[in-house]
Order: C-alpha cells, then sequence, then structure tokens
C-alpha cells in the first residue's frame, strides 16, 4: 500500500463502481519530463509554478469527472497528493513498468501519457471496490475487477525474505510456463518420463547407426558413441533430479519411464515393484524388468504404449518450455566445447 494513503482512507469506500485513471506520464512536475509539449512563461513568472498550476488544473478535472483512484507508473507532485486526497481520492504512485499492464487490465483504463491536455473520457477504468488487507505487518491496497476479469491476485508470505524471494520467483517461473503453454497448447509426458524415454530412444538409434553417422560428423564411431552417452546422461541426469527424498530411480525396460523406488529396495524389488510410474501413464506389474539410472543396462527401443482412454497422464511439461531448456543446453554444452575452458562453480 502506498505509503501517502492514510490507514483508513481505502477502507471508507463502499463496495460500488469507483472511476479509475491511470497516467504513464511523470506527473512530478520537473521541466525535464514535461517532454515536448509548450509551455508559455510570461515574463518575471515562476516555470515551476505554471507547471505545478497545469498540475492541479489536472486534478481539478480529475475530481470533477468523480475519479476516486488516482494511479500513476512513476511520481506525483506532493502538492498534487495532497489536494486529491483531501478530495478524498486515493493515489498510487511509483507502480512501475511491471504492474502496469496487469491493472490496465483488471481496470480497463487506457494509460494518460500527457499532461497538456485533459483526461480524455475513453481513458478512465473502474474498479468495483477498493479496500484494504493485512498480512502480519503490511497493509495493500486490494482492488476488485467490475465484473469477471482474467486477472488475478496472489499474494505470497513468508517469514524468512530470502525464501520468500525464491518463492516469487518459482511463481514467475510457473506463470511464464502457464502463458507458453496457453499461446502452444502442447504438452509433453512430465515427472522425467521425457527424459528417459527419449535418452532410451537416442542411445538405440545411435549405437545401431553409428557406422554410419560417424564419417558425417567428422569423428570415429567410438566418439560418436561416447558423445550420444554424455548426451544421454545428460537427460537422464535431469529426471534424477525430481528426486529429492532419497528414493532409487529407475526406467524399465520396455516403454522407457522413469520410475522412483524406495531407498531401500533391492535388485528383486525393483522388478516386482507396483505402482504407477512418474508421469502416471505407465501401470507397473510383477516381473517387470527395471535398471536403475545411475548403472548402465542394454540399449532397447521403447515399445509404444496402446491407447487407453482410461489412462491418463498425470504429471506434464510445458512443450516450449521443454525445447527452450534443450536448446540452451545443447548450445551452452557446445560453447563450451568450443572454448575448451571448463567453468566450475565452487560455492
Amino acid at each position: 500500500m502506498p505509503d501517502s494513503l492514510p490507514p483508513n482512507q481505502a477502507e471508507s469506500f463502499a463496495p460500488r463502481p469507483l472511476r479509475v485513471v491511470v497516467f504513464s506520464a511523470s506527473l512530478a512536475g520537473d521541466l525535464s519530463e514535461i517532454g515536448d509539449g509548450l509551455i508559455e512563461v510570461n515574463p518575471g513568472a515562476d516555470a515551476h509554478s505554471q507547471i505545478l498550476d497545469q498540475l492541479l488544473e489536472l486534478g481539478k478535472g480529475a475530481v470533477n469527472d468523480e475519479v476516486k483512484l488516482f494511479v500513476c507508473q512513476k511520481v506525483v507532485h506532493p502538492v498534487l497528493q495532497q489536494y486529491l486526497r483531501s478530495q478524498d481520492v486515493v493515489v498510487m504512485e511509483r507502480m512501475g513498468v511491471a504492474l502496469m499492464e496487469p491493472l490496465l487490465q483488471l481496470t480497463g483504463a487506457r494509460p494518460v501519457a500527457t499532461v497538456h491536455t485533459s483526461i480524455p473520457a475513453k481513458a478512465y477504468g473502474s474498479v468495483s471496490s477498493l479496500s484494504t488487507l493485512q498480512f502480519g505487518s503490511k497493509k495493500m491496497l486490494h482492488l476488485l475487477p467490475v465484473g469477471d476479469s482474467s486477472v488475478c491476485s496472489m499474494v505470497l508470505c513468508h517469514r524468512n525474505d530470502t525464501l520468500l524471494s525464491e518463492l516469487k520467483v518459482v511463481c514467475q517461473k510457473t506463470e511464464n510456463v502457464m502463458r507458453l503453454t496457453l499461446k502452444e497448447p502442447y504438452v509433453l509426458l512430465g515427472g522425467g518420463c521425457t527424459e528417459t524415454h527419449l535418452a532410451a530412444y537416442v542411445r538405440h538409434k545411435v549405437v545401431d547407426e553409428a557406422a554410419g553417422m560417424a564419417p558425417a560428423l567428422g569423428c570415429s564411431g567410438e566418439e560418436c558413441l561416447l558423445g550420444v552417452e554424455g548426451f544421454c546422461r545428460a537427460l537422464e541426469s535431469v529426471a534424477m533430479a525430481l528426486e529429492h527424498d532419497g528414493g532409487n530411480c529407475a526406467v524399465d525396460l520396455k516403454h522407457a519411464h522413469h520410475w522412483i523406488l524406495p531407498a531401500d529396495g533391492g535388485r528383486e524389488d525393483t522388478e516386482d515393484s507396483l505402482g504407477v510410474c512418474s508421469c502416471g501413464l505407465v501401470e507397473g506389474g510383477p516381473g517387470e524388468p527395471r535398471a536403475f539410472l545411475n548403472t548402465g543396462y542394454p540399449h532397447f527401443s521403447p515399445a509404444p504404449l496402446r491407447r487407453d482412454a482410461a489412462v491418463q497422464p498425470r504429471v506434464f511439461d510445458s512443450f516450449t518450455a521443454k525445447i527452450n531448456a534443450l536448446q540452451v543446453a545443447v548450445e551452452t554444452a557446445n560453447l563450451a566445447l568450443d572454448v575448451r575452458f571448463v567453468i566450475e562453480d565452487t560455492n
């Protein structure tokens, strides 16, 4: 909540549609931020006073149009803030670029980019109510849209600032993946099953065709196999990184899906383990061969799954996010090989 907002001011508004205006231009009154507009100053007059009078006229226009929420992306002059607050107008300044887009979507307002003209009627937006919510020692301004809105708010709380920052990053990454998925609605099997399946397929494909691929790549057959094995191990390490409870990661030798097994399980427990794979698409059964991911196993071609409408995957990965991550990883590895230096994180 802005510091300039008295604690009880927002709470005084009854739940009714409130008019909103949003400025993307600075209202600080500095000459350097006026832009390309023309200001006529009489001889002996104070330019700053002229600008302040212009800002106050802008504020009076907003009050006459019954604006109750006055928002600025940048800074609002203290005198203008005092005038607006005296007229029971809530002032929010220093919003920043990141919050402007969701605010405009929620209110339906159009940003006003100049202070040289009166506020156009089409620039106004509205909210259904405005109130304050308190979380611990912090008070926040809560805006509710008029009717249905695609904008939602999520409040993240934690006693530790470092963990709160990490939680914020996780939520931002999750939101980004959701946006990518909505933009390109394609998914892959999650839980590490895509990585183990791809590793098994690539390993089997290259082993059978290494003799023909090596001359085209300018290397020997053994070097080709070593490179592919490193790539497949890297894929499998991504699947293994998903286990955080001390369990063992395995791959079934039929469909090449990822399985998480108890840490104290032996070889016989690996083959007789029931349940489902990490993505939830493959059901386990007794006697099905599996191998630990951190050990070698014979290459094989993953068998296709029978289409069963009753069995659906439980975990998905965004296709776009996964492909982008794979491309970045391969390009980074190629760059490291070209530079011929290894950067090690000792922290």
